[in-house]
């Protein structure tokens, strides 16, 4: 009979271990002395900012890519939608900045599912110089970011460069829960990857070679798949580059995040790794340091199952704790450090969905997942009614059908009775 404490005992380790490699990770990929060996490399870059809609702080976030410390770069925003009102407050900062190399391009002619794609595919008609950056408009950078960056492309073999990202600026418990995520879980996950050789490229922030896009077949390659970032940067090492993750740390502002906000992001992220990496996936239970401890401490009343639960729930809120204040330079306050093994939990049953359930909200549009992150041409409102329709149109022909005709055997059965 197998032992449930030793089972339990093992899945923690397993957790114990990879929390661990994940914070060892992060620190050595962050670490200060790993830039001073890199070359003064400054080739002229063009930034594409898609938009949609005032993001927390989109202000402040694009006035600081208007203060980078960097000798050319042009300026690309923009917007599908030429009335969206993200449109203002770019027309605003370039009227205050009169000498930035800046524009904005309102509109973005159809080209697949993925709407992001598509703006970016639309700005990238007026791209200047052949390095590119597409970087999130929730994303707040120091003034080194670029220089710090492209310092990586000098080395010819390197086709894309992305950043870990900092989740900074939580006022509400969904801003809380989101923060200490991404600090935490994602942020050691994403050096993991650096360090053991896996590809893993989030959009927030990634620098690339024109003619490595245009190799890898541009932004039409990637425009029906919801996880275009990772897709890219599979493309790009299948091509036989190189990818990077930067030492320099950009921050991902996220103030009076709700947590239907938070729960709808982890659910379409969730789904965008059980496409792209399945594998991964199915072990991320076995991370989870508080769903481990509380079915350990469940199943068990001995001091053993309770100690692990205490052990482990202090384990991970040390780590998100830690390592919130190593990217971003000061410590979550202590109510929000007490939702560490909430949030844990919270994520159980969204990862348990994205197992079953191929359905993601992403920005106003509602759409169908299917491999490799593919999407759907129709909503899956759309789908369902289409799908309710077929039925009832079969329904009425059942009823309406003519009935079978009567055999020969079944007319001489009437006919004599029997």
């Amino acid at each position: 009979m197998i032992d449930g404490n030793l089972v339990l005992g093992l899945a923690a380790a397993i957790a114990v271990v990879t929390s661990l490699a994940g914070s060892a990770a992060l620190l050595w990929v962050t670490r200060p002395g790993r830039g001073r060996s890199l070359p003064d490399y400054t080739p002229p870059v063009t930034i594409l900012k898609p938009l949609k809609g005032i993001d927390e702080g989109l202000e402040e976030n694009l006035r600081s890519f208007f203060q980078l410390d960097y000798p050319r770069y042009q300026l690309l925003f923009g917007v599908a939608d030429p009335d969206d009102p993200a449109a203002a407050v770019v027309e605003r900062l370039i009227a205050e900045h009169p000498h930035h190399d800046a524009k904005l391009v309102r509109g973005a002619p159809r080209l697949g599912f993925n709407p992001k794609v598509e703006n970016l595919a639309s700005m990238d008609r007026f791209r200047k110089y052949d390095y590119l950056l597409i970087s999130d408009s929730n994303v707040r950078v120091k003034p080194s970011y670029l220089r710090e960056t492209t310092a990586y492309l000098a080395d010819s073999r390197v086709g894309l460069v992305s950043n870990i990202f900092a989740g900074v600026g939580e006022t509400s418990a969904g801003g809380a829960l989101e923060n200490l995520q991404l600090n935490g879980f994602i942020a050691g996950g994403v050096a993991l990857a650096e360090v053991v050789g896996q590809t893993c490229v989030v959009g927030k922030s990634m620098l690339m070679p024109g003619r490595v896009l245009e190799e890898i077949g541009g932004f039409r390659a990637v425009r029906h798949l919801l996880a275009e970032d990772q897709a890219i940067g599979v493309k790009v090492r299948k091509a036989g580059y190189r990818i990077a993750l930067s030492h320099h740390v950009i921050d991902n502002v996220n103030h009076d995040r709700g947590l239907r906000w938070f729960l709808n992001r982890h659910s379409r992220w969730y789904k965008i790794r059980r496409r792209m990496a399945p594998g991964f996936f199915l072990l991320e239970p076995l991370s989870n340091l508080s769903l481990i401890g509380v079915v350990w401490a469940l199943s068990d009343d001995t001091g053993i199952a309770w100690g692990g639960l205490v052990v482990l729930v202090g384990l991970g809120i040390a780590r998100d704790a830690l390592q919130s204040r190593w990217l971003r330079g000061v410590f979550p306050r202590a109510r929000h450090l007490l939702l560490c093994p909430v949030k844990d939990l919270f994520l159980v049953p969204v990862w348990f969905d994205a197992l079953v359930n191929n359905r993601v909200h992403w920005r106003g549009h509602k759409m169908l997942v299917g491999r490799w992150t593919r999407l759907s041409g129709v909503t899956y409102r759309r789908l369902r009614r289409a799908r309710r329709q077929a039925a009832r149109v079969q329904r009425r022909a059942r009823r309406h059908a003519s009935p079978p005709p009567i055999t020969v055997a079944e007319q001489h059965a009437v006919s004599t009775g029997d």
